[in-house]
């Protein structure tokens, strides 16, 4: 059986630039059909007593929460999955894309190109050079033609694919979402399917 996964999200408790209560999180995307979801502040990781916190005070405390975190490199923006939450720290602003992607690797952990194609925020061509798990194809975030150039980048390079929300608001949360075909319990389980391909874009997301 798939599971239905948004990978790609943020709330206010660390975003600033989201305005999504944690609190209402695990509740929408119950309802927008979701079977997990990942926070991913800015360069802050949600421990997991926070997302356990999070999960025992919902409706739903049998939910799959988990936590990475976005990455703005130099060059575009990476969402950062499997490093443990006090190392997060060691990612300084603004590197160039390949040393925040090395020192991920070396920590344990699998990179995602976000809205690569994205105006004014996507990568360079050196993104071929990156060790990517996957590139994000659909956002909230990236544009119909943006979405499509997404498309064409990952498949001219031989990356995977990937949809996500992006969602700075409630409503966007499950908007646009990723099919695993293997049992996601953790962080390492999520690691492992993304290492290893064990996913795909799921189609006609509809928000709830």
């Amino acid at each position: 059986m798939a599971l239905l996964i948004d990978l790609h999200l943020h709330t206010s408790r660390y975003s600033r630039c989201s305005v999504i209560p944690p609190e209402r999180l695990i509740d929408q995307a119950v309802n927008a059909g979701l079977d997990g979801a990942v926070i991913t502040e800015h360069h802050v990781q949600w421990s997991l007593d926070e997302l356990e916190e999070l999960r025992k005070a919902s409706s739903h405390p049998g939910f799959l929460l988990l936590a990475g975190f976005e990455y703005t490199s130099r060059k575009g923006d990476l969402l950062i999955y499997g490093v443990d939450a006090q190392e997060v720290s060691r990612f300084e602003p603004c590197w160039p894309p390949e040393q925040a992607v090395a020192l991920a690797t070396e920590l344990g952990g699998v990179c995602i190109a976000a809205h690569p194609t994205r105006a004014g925020l996507g990568f360079d061509t050196g993104i071929a050079q990156l060790q990517l798990a996957a590139l994000e194809v659909r956002s909230v975030n990236l544009q119909p033609h943006e979405q499509r150039m997404a498309v064409k980048l990952a498949e001219a390079i031989g990356a995977r694919q990937v949809a996500c929300s992006d969602a700075h608001t409630i409503q966007d949360v499950g908007r646009f979402a990723t099919e695993f075909d293997m049992v996601i319990r953790d962080i390492t389980d999520l690691r492992t399917a993304l290492t290893h391909g064990r996913f795909r874009v799921a189609e006609h997301r509809v928000s709830a």
